[in-house]
């Protein structure tokens, strides 16, 4: 699960753009993900404490699963990073100190990063939020016995579970609108895909299991597998009519609009106003005589 985030990585960092991929679904994934890495640090905080009298080995084996959810979560957050580190420079505002007419044309920052900048925010203040009260939970109300420190966990576990059940959504509606690969890693989604049929399959197969256990492992995964198609799909179709991965069709109402400000920047340059220096007016005058010009 830990390596198979490193292919989205390494494809954002190459290609050097986050262009294609969702910030709802950023969202979803990291509010999921740490909801989930809270709950189980809050229902293990007895294992973790007794770290304190066992030697690293046992420790350790004691503490695996908290640990690859925790490192789950942060190789996700890091995928938000380069998101924002790496988002397209032309969505951006343009970085200009120059006070001219001739800039007055210039685009302003797009929906797109206006939204990624706010959802950024929302993700460090749950993230803040949520640390907080737990750590106030565990060391000032009482261990995972306690009832409201029970009803936390069981909030993060929820909000955990509800999350990740929709997460894939905002992502599929956004490639299909492109009809474009962008920067995902399909790579990265087949080695999860399989991963997520795995676990679904081993949950089911459980002594005692309902449907309640395995529904969301199940829902989650064929979303995975519907993008995972898709992107395999798209990235075939403009392998073979020889275009870029990276281009979509969300671009053309971009250009539109560059073009329509291109030709009104070129409308406001040829109709200089009468009055200003080095400016001409030409008329001619009904006995056809010549042009007067206006200094």
């Amino acid at each position: 699960m830990v390596v198979s985030y490193l292919p989205q990585h390494l494809r954002i960092i190459i290609n050097r753009t986050s262009e294609g991929i969702s910030p709802w679904f950023l969202l979803l994934g990291c509010i999921s993900a740490s909801s989930t890495f809270l709950n189980i640090v809050i229902l293990q905080w007895r294992v973790i404490m007794c770290c304190k009298v066992l030697n690293l080995g046992p420790c350790l084996e004691s503490t695996l699963g908290i640990a690859q959810l925790g490192v789950q979560f942060v190789m996700f957050g890091l995928v938000f990073v380069l998101y924002l580190i790496y988002f397209p420079a032309y969505k951006k505002a343009p970085q200009l100190q120059i006070h001219s007419r001739r800039f007055k044309f210039l685009p302003a920052p797009s929906e797109e990063w206006k939204v990624s900048v706010l959802i950024a925010h929302v993700v460090a203040a749950h993230l803040i939020i949520c640390v907080l009260v737990t750590i106030y939970m565990l060391v000032w109300v009482g261990g995972p016995e306690h009832p409201l420190t029970s009803a936390w966990a069981s909030f993060l576990g929820i909000t955990s579970v509800l999350l990740a059940t929709i997460q894939y959504v905002p992502q599929i509606m956004r490639t299909f609108r492109r009809k474009s690969v962008g920067a995902l890693s399909i790579p990265m989604m087949m080695m999860q895909t399989p991963g997520a049929a795995l676990l679904t399959l081993s949950l089911a197969l459980r002594p005692g299991a309902n449907w309640t256990t395995w529904i969301v492992y199940a829902v989650t995964g064929c979303l995975q597998g519907t993008l995972l198609i898709m992107c395999i799909y798209y990235h075939y179709r403009a392998k073979t009519y020889g275009y870029s991965e990276f281009e979509s069709a969300e671009t053309e109402p971009l250009l539109a609009e560059a073009a329509a400000g291109h030709g009104a920047l070129n409308k406001g340059r040829s109709h200089n106003p009468q009055g200003l220096p080095g400016s001409t007016s030409t008329s001619t005058t009904a006995s056809g005589s010549t042009p007067t010009t206006i200094a």
